[in-house]
């Protein structure tokens, strides 16, 4: 056995005996994106497209953070699926991991094409949604009362308006 091999496994058993729950605490981890969602940006590889799926998955997060009980058209549920479910703090964070990764995705788009015509329109894009979004978003702030949610809230918020501020 490498020695490389038998370090890497004794600090994996080290950490499993300072805390048993941490395995656990990791395959746990939620999805920011639902599974139609997933779809939806494996479908759409165009970048003003697959932007425009992740700033309404955005927003789907916003419409039940605003209000618990929204609903939504049967066509949209059949595209979009059902509405995403969990704690103001779940869908804050899960918020903010959409805008990272779309973020990322321009980032990639920009070092492959600069000048690619769709990353202009989806810069755009990303950018309106993003700034309509942020009044939302800070209207959510008398409503969060745990501190943590309090955290992801301001975190959102940054986020959205890095995205606001955008340029090629």
């Amino acid at each position: 056995m490498s020695s490389i091999f038998m370090l890497i496994t004794k600090v994996l058993l080290l950490g499993a005996v300072i805390d048993p729950h941490l395995p656990a605490l990791q395959s746990q981890q939620r999805d920011h994106l639902t599974e139609k969602e997933i779809d939806l940006v494996k479908a759409n590889q165009e970048i003003d497209m697959r932007t425009e799926v992740f700033m309404r998955a955005a927003e789907r997060r916003l419409v039940v953070l605003t209000d618990p009980q929204a609903t939504q058209k049967k066509k949209e549920e059949e595209i979009w699926g059902p509405l995403p479910k969990g704690t103001p703090l779940e869908l804050l964070q899960d918020y903010k991991r959409i805008l990272e990764e779309l973020e990322e995705k321009l980032d990639d788009a920009l070092n492959r094409d600069s000048r690619h015509p769709s990353l202009e329109k989806a810069v755009k894009i990303a950018k309106d949604s993003a700034t309509s979004q942020l009044e939302r978003l800070r209207a959510l702030a008398p409503k969060v009362t745990d501190d943590r949610a309090q955290r992801a809230l301001r975190e959102a918020i940054e986020e959205a308006q890095l995205v606001a501020k955008a340029t090629l």
